[in-house]
């Protein structure tokens, strides 16, 4: 039962345009603001300590392609969680609960679900962003950051449907949903450093970007996209590159500390962890 679910949630996702639209809504806002004026501002920047080549725009193509896959990895997994509030506005999940289905397997299949169209439309990104990144001069990723870049988006995804699943579970009506689905478009650009530089930002942003733990997979995605491009740039220019990476949200300094990769891994699953205990207690609430 519980794959008949996921597989009628899938479809009706997929066969929604609106819901596709909208869960690459942030991604079209990102590509127009790195086209509009961040590109430009990077590469400026870059040009005035390194000389001016076509590597330049290459890296910042790809800090832009850490961002994109990023945002697509949580506004495409909380689009599907409106098959959630859709079935609960219509009664819908009533209907399923005469079956032999159980309340449990259908929240269930929700998840699986956005878990499973999350990874799809990123992956889909990645493939094209890599064609854009080769197109324009880049070179395709070895296979060992391959395989970590596919890691870190189903880590990215996981996260992601954690946190919107914590969210939706407070939620019971589409009015509300779309609310809520519009101002997580809006702000996970800014909350990962997509939209503005983090240099430019205050302080306490700062602070808040560095404890929000989605902003972590892009800052991990950006290490290992941009790390053959950083190289060849900065070569020669080793303190214009760490502030660069400062900056641009390549590493995060906490206090005198860069951040580690590891200690950004660690952050994410005791994230999820948590989460996941918190959407436990708010799911027993709500059904109780």
């Amino acid at each position: 039962m519980l794959v008949s679910l996921i597989s009628r949630n899938n479809k009706v996702f997929l066969r929604n345009k609106m819901l596709v639209f909208f869960s690459l809504f942030s991604v079209l806002i990102s590509v127009g603001v790195y086209v509009v004026f961040l590109q430009k501002l990077q590469t400026d920047a870059i040009s005035q300590v390194v000389p001016v080549t076509k590597a330049i725009e290459i890296l910042v193509s790809e800090w832009m392609v850490a961002g994109i896959l990023t945002t697509i990895a949580m506004t495409s997994t909380l689009s599907v969680f409106a098959i959630y509030i859709q079935d609960l506005e219509t009664k819908r999940t009533a209907d399923f609960l005469v079956t032999s289905a159980s309340r449990f397997n259908i929240q269930l299949s929700y998840v699986f679900s956005s878990l499973m169209i999350g990874f799809m439309m990123t992956f889909v990104a990645f493939i094209c962003c890599e064609v854009f990144i080769v197109v324009i001069g880049g070179s395709l990723l070895s296979f060992s950051a391959f395989v970590k870049v596919l890691a870190l988006i189903l880590v990215g995804v996981l996260l992601s449907s954690t946190i919107n699943l914590f969210i939706v579970l407070f939620i019971n009506s589409e009015t509300a949903f779309s609310t809520v689905n519009t101002v997580i478009g809006t702000m996970i650009g800014f909350l990962c450093g997509i939209y503005v530089p983090i240099g430019v930002l205050p302080s306490t942003v700062q602070s808040v970007i560095h404890f929000f733990p989605v902003s972590h997979i892009a800052v991990l995605l950006r290490q290992v996209l941009m790390e053959p491009s950083l190289a060849s740039v900065f070569e020669g220019a080793t303190a214009f590159e760490e502030s660069y990476k400062l900056n641009y949200g390549v590493v995060y300094k906490i206090g005198d500390s860069i951040i580690s990769p590891a200690t950004s891994v660690l952050f994410i699953v005791g994230t999820i962890v948590v989460v996941l205990g918190l959407s436990a207690i708010a799911y027993k609430r709500k059904y109780k």
